[in-house]
């Protein structure tokens, strides 16, 4: 895909993104619902939009870089501003992440993080969009 398509607090790491998806979803109120007469009845909240990412260093020499955002995305705080393609510009929100998931390979005594990917889950903290 590309280098550079996010940024993640502002910063923009050294990582080649192989997979993006978004994920939008109108979501409702606990009052949305069927009605006497079986039609449905919607009280939207708003449309949040989702974001899965598929990362990797772009080699065993970006290793630092790649460190450095996975403790950036496991850090213990609420959320993290993040930039992402939205159509043909960017969307900018708060998103909390949902699972950072990679595997180790040892290559010559050396740990090598995300050599088969890194896979990213981010969760909007608020909709995007709101019914006006």
């Amino acid at each position: 895909m590309a280098q550079n398509i996010f940024s993640l607090d502002g910063i923009y790491y050294n990582l080649f993104v192989t997979k993006l998806e978004r994920d939008g979803q109108v979501t409702d109120t606990e009052a949305s619902g069927r009605v006497n007469d079986y039609s449905m009845y919607r009280d939207i909240i708003g449309t949040f939009y989702n974001y899965n990412l598929t990362i990797y260093p772009y080699s065993d020499d970006d290793a630092d870089d790649y460190d450095t955002f996975y403790d950036e995305i496991t850090a213990p705080v609420p959320s993290h501003t993040l930039v992402v393609p939205y159509g043909q510009e960017t969307l900018t929100f708060e998103a909390y992440v949902t699972k950072a998931k990679d595997t180790l390979v040892v290559r010559n005594g050396k740990n090598i993080w995300g050599s088969e990917g890194l896979s990213l889950s981010f969760i909007a903290m608020a909709p995007q969009r709101r019914r006006n």
